[in-house]
């Protein structure tokens, strides 16, 4: 019998607490009483006040981390100043966070506002910043030197004054935040500096909501003091006010009164914490990795902290808990984790870690190489030193030349270096090489490999911001592909280009990416739970826009590839994400060679969705080229059109049976596509390639009794 078939396989307190959290070590905060008031740094502050009230500070910072899938708290980050906004970026910027920004326009009008306030990580609010009583204007003598804020933030601050400055007397500076949460508590921190004084200049600051609170700074040569008012509580009908005023101590002549940030940080109700899961005891081979897993419920922030035989183990700070390999001396190990928020602490039950022999030898899964000098060949398991001899292994019967052998980081995998390049198929002979627990790998073990031409290789581009470029590397980066990165200062150019392209497994190509049509800049409101690609790569977007935004309009942005292969065709996979917006921004792609083709993506608010234009050629001189715009569907107010990752992935003819023929007793096999040829003895397998891999057509005996099936795997 003969079947054929066919298969396709185809803020820094806040950063500081984030990098301990999912939260934290487990430590219950001191809450300071309502209301009170607090100056971090400054001699009026009492001690055992200011080390609760910073206990408290920390801990609502936690505000941005990453938890599992709860709102948490929040911090935003307000710059009242001049034309020295501040943004997310390099010095004198800030690096980590969004900023929003009180400028003229808002802050010297009695009834400016500052919609939608921003988080320190770019998300959209619901909270407005509104002028009731306005500053007098903006001076720019404050210090560069600050270690709590940017320069860009602590150079200027907008002033108020009872005497006569500029025509203006009597300026108490007065604005509220609406859009608060009623059940939230809220921390203001108040900063202002002006250098070069030699009078006091304090400055009051009355809070007032469904409580009320007072704090007091002298901006008067200030580096790094902040001003705290904790435990704020929001009237019904959400809103906190903020008067600004001098204080008795203020013996400057004309009063003049100061505010250059505000930090908001807001911290939920808090509930009792429950396990849902608690870590489970596990039976692991020596060697393997071991996970714990937790999760609770209760109020965030949650902070999470594991121990090992009681001592709490640094740095693991998350509900799960992963030790990349156990050993026999580990046996009988316990593991136990502690939760906590801003109230309530819980201690999970004791999981026991048990480790037993591995005596199972390894597995080679596949050798293959991508650039002809190097081949990576795959183990089932990690492997130790004898991985790293060079006679250990046969390429082509000992044809080909090995120089070096060299264990990857991943421990599993071993790049063999040749001495000078192969193509097409090649057959890798292993002796002697074992895992770990000293387990050799069955003798002559023989692997068919291929040299995979860069033609056949997918490409990645990451459109995005300058300072969040995707690289080859552990998450929010990318720990299996390589990418590109055309970042603002290729994309916001007409002229700009991307040179060296590579491969996802870093070849190089004679590729370029090519800009024809300028895009405005880049957004950083992108999404960060994307499981197509990593969060660097979702996080930013370049965009265009057709209405007036930023100085420019009428952007359609334009960009080719060039260097590709004429002969070939492509796939091109288009993705992008804007988040908390309530509008459509369906962006068209459209996609010419020698042929052409056309999508839409929305990006409004977008996880996973991706658009793909499939069998696209190239012109005659190796281009294509991409160009975007808004479709019919896209009804902001600025049409706005966004880019954040292309894909680039070769087209291949799917792999099906011809029909089957016989000659001179012997079958004829023949098909289309790249798969690869696998035999058994009957339809339920088991399933064996055939080695060599061949190419079509195969012809095999027939062999009398005898059943046979194939199939293609690509």
């Amino acid at each position: 019998m003969l079947t054929t078939a066919t298969q396709n396989g185809a803020s820094e307190a806040l950063k500081a607490k984030a990098a301990d959290a999912e939260n934290g070590h487990g430590a219950v905060p001191i809450q300071t009483a309502p209301g009170r008031a607090m100056t971090r740094g400054g001699a009026r502050s009492r001690p055992a006040r200011l080390a609760r009230s910073t206990s408290l500070w920390v801990f609502a910072a936690a505000a941005l981390l990453a938890g599992a899938g709860t709102a948490l708290a929040q911090t935003y980050l307000i710059d009242f100043g001049g034309a020295n906004t501040t943004i997310r970026g390099a010095a004198p910027d800030d690096p980590n966070n969004d900023w929003n920004n009180i400028t003229t326009g808002i802050g010297n009008t009695d009834n400016g506002v500052l919609s939608n306030l921003v988080t320190t990580a770019g998300i959209p609010s619901a909270i407005n910043l509104a002028m009731i009583s306005r500053f007098n204007g903006v001076n720019e003598n404050g210090t560069q030197n600050a270690t709590v804020y940017p320069s860009e933030a602590t150079r200027d601050s907008w002033f108020g004054n009872t005497g006569d400055h500029g025509g203006l007397t009597d300026i108490y500076p007065k604005f509220k935040l609406t859009g608060l949460d009623p059940a939230t508590v809220y921390t203001l921190t108040f900063y202002a500096s002006r250098a070069g004084v030699s009078d006091n200049r304090e400055t009051g600051y009355t809070v007032t909501g469904g409580n009320a609170g007072f704090a007091a700074l002298d901006a008067a040569n200030n580096v790094d003091e902040t001003a705290v008012v904790a435990d704020i509580t929001p009237d019904g009908a959400g809103e906190i006010k903020i008067e600004i005023g001098p204080t008795e101590n203020n013996n400057n002549s004309v009063k003049y009164t100061y505010l250059g940030v505000l930090r908001i940080d807001a911290v939920p109700p808090q509930t009792p914490l429950t396990f849902t899961t608690q870590p489970a005891s596990q039976r692991v081979v020596q060697f393997k990795p071991a996970t714990f897993t937790a999760a609770v419920t209760g109020s965030p922030p949650h902070f999470v902290q594991w121990y090992q035989n009681d001592q709490p183990l640094e740095g693991e700070n998350r509900f799960t808990l992963t030790i990349p390999s156990v050993t026999l001396d580990m046996d009988g190990w316990l593991y136990s984790v502690k939760v906590s928020n801003l109230a309530y602490e819980i201690t999970s039950t004791n999981a026991v870690l048990t480790v037993y022999s591995d005596a199972v030898p390894p597995t080679a899964t596949e050798a293959v190489s991508y650039d002809g000098t190097t081949i990576v060949v795959t183990f089932d398991e990690p492997m130790d030193d004898t991985t790293y001899d060079p006679s250990n292994y046969k390429v082509n019967g000992g044809a080909a030349e090995l120089w070096a052998a060299t264990l990857n980081p991943d421990g599993q995998s071993v790049t063999l270096s040749l001495a000078a390049p192969i193509t097409g198929t090649f057959t890798l002979v292993l002796n002697n090489v074992q895992d770990l627990a000293g387990n050799p790998i069955a003798s002559g073990t023989t692997l068919v490999g291929h040299v995979v031409p860069i033609d056949d290789q997918d490409l990645l581009f990451d459109f995005g911001a300058t300072g969040t470029t995707t690289g080859f590397g552990p998450a929010p980066n990318d720990p299996v592909r390589h990418w590109n990165n055309v970042t603002t200062t290729v994309g916001s150019s007409d002229t700009g280009q991307l040179l060296d392209v590579v491969t996802v497994h870093n070849v190089l190509t004679p590729i370029t990416v090519a800009m024809i049509s300028r895009f405005t800049g880049a957004n950083e409101n992108g999404t960060l739970a994307s499981t197509q690609f990593p969060p660097q790569a979702t996080r930013d977007s370049l965009y265009g826009n057709t209405e007036l935004w930023s100085g420019l309009e009428n952007i359609f942005p334009s960009f080719k590839l060039t260097g590709l292969n004429p002969a070939r065709k492509y796939n091109l996979t288009f993705y992008a994400s804007r988040t908390s917006v309530s509008d459509n921004r369906e962006t068209g792609f459209t996609v010419t060679g020698a042929n052409g083709g056309f999508v839409a993506l929305d990006g409004a608010n977008n996880v996973n969705t991706t658009a793909t234009v499939v069998m696209i050629a190239p012109t005659e001189s190796g281009e294509i080229t991409i160009s975007l715009a808004p479709t019919a569907n896209n009804n902001n107010t600025y049409h706005f059109t966004y880019l954040g990752v292309l894909h680039v992935w070769p087209y291949a003819e799917p792999s099906q049976f011809l029909p089957v023929t016989v000659e001179n007793g012997k079958i004829k096999l023949e098909w289309t596509g790249a798969g690869q040829l696998h035999w058994a003895p009957s339809v339920f397998g088991p399933w064996n390639p055939v080695q060599p891999a061949p190419t079509s057509p195969y012809i095999e005996d027939i062999v009398a009794g005898e059943s046979r099936f194939y199939r293609l795997a690509e």
